[in-house]
């Protein structure tokens, strides 16, 4: 089958506004072209991409399974046309960089500043998702890397380069809470705990506990280590940290840090698909190896 790169790029427009009119606005086209290339594209595949309700345009299953590789193929041409243009020089260029959780904010922004002082005009566009999110956006080539934990799951052949290992910590506001007595894991359950939900960092920290015959039960679960922070701000229990979320905090004073010995580590990587990879997140990912 001939490809016609106008078609797709119409379709693609077509599928993200789920609009006829707001497509040939972003185009600069009329809709009835819009609406011709739409048929023909429909035409040359032999089944409808969509179908019209009062909104607008909806995608047909067809569609979103198409959507899926043509977006795909688009990426990959935006970055064959970034990369011919950083050929010879990094005066140019973008660096797309995920980060599932407040973990890789305390890694990221030394190796940020540092390369920008060699290359000032490498912008960095920083995503913040799911880890799940991010390792499609990675293999779909709408980032050029991740900071997170170790392991993941992929399809692709990922690249993983540690970056360090992370201590963790038990953490309160003393000065919410100033009648907390903790010496040893046991002491814990007499407490109101706030812990990660699934998560490598609670799986880590159940096993860990499980040696020690401890079942530790939160009576808050969270996703995030933002909300977590600012649970334990507010005197709402004891969390369960990474040592730098705490050390990082402008009121860091405020916080008694509770550390056991042999609490689990965590793996901090920069994780990457080598030939998806930009000449300037090469550079990039060449800074931070030789750090």
């Amino acid at each position: 089958m001939n490809m016609d790169y106008n078609l797709y790029k119409i379709f693609l427009y077509l599928y993200e506004e789920k609009s006829i009119s707001k497509t040939a606005s972003k185009l600069y086209v009329s809709q009835p072209a819009i609406s011709y290339s739409l048929k023909e594209l429909e035409n040359s595949l032999g089944y409808t991409l969509f179908t019209r309700n009062s909104k607008g345009i909806e995608p047909t299953l067809e569609a979103t399974e198409l959507y899926n590789y043509i977006r795909t193929a688009f990426n990959i041409l935006n970055d064959a046309e970034e990369h011919v243009k950083n050929l010879n020089s990094l005066n140019i260029g973008n660096i797309k960089i995920g980060i599932p959780s407040h973990i890789g904010v305390l890694t990221l922004t030394d190796y940020i500043d540092r390369f920008r002082k060699e290359y000032p005009n490498v912008k960095f566009n920083i995503i913040s998702k799911p880890m799940p999110e991010m390792i499609e956006m990675l293999e779909t080539r709408k980032l050029d890397m991740i900071i997170g934990i170790l392991p993941i799951k992929s399809e692709k052949k990922i690249t993983k380069l540690n970056i360090f290992d992370a201590e963790n910590c038990f953490a309160y506001n003393k000065k919410v809470l100033p009648d907390v007595h903790i010496k040893k894991e046991e002491d814990l359950l007499k407490y109101p705990l706030i812990l990660p939900t699934n998560s490598i960092i609670r799986s880590k920290l159940d096993d860990y506990m499980e040696t020690k015959s401890i079942r530790l039960n939160p009576c808050i679960e969270v996703s995030s280590t933002e909300v977590e922070l600012e649970m334990i701000r507010k005197g709402l229990g004891i969390g369960y940290f990474i040592v730098d979320s705490i050390n990082s905090l402008i009121d860091k004073d405020d916080y008694e840090i509770i550390e056991f010995d042999n609490l689990p580590k965590i793996n901090i990587s920069l994780i990457y698909i080598n030939e998806y990879t930009s000449i300037a997140a090469k550079k990039f990912i060449e800074s931070i190896r030789k750090s």
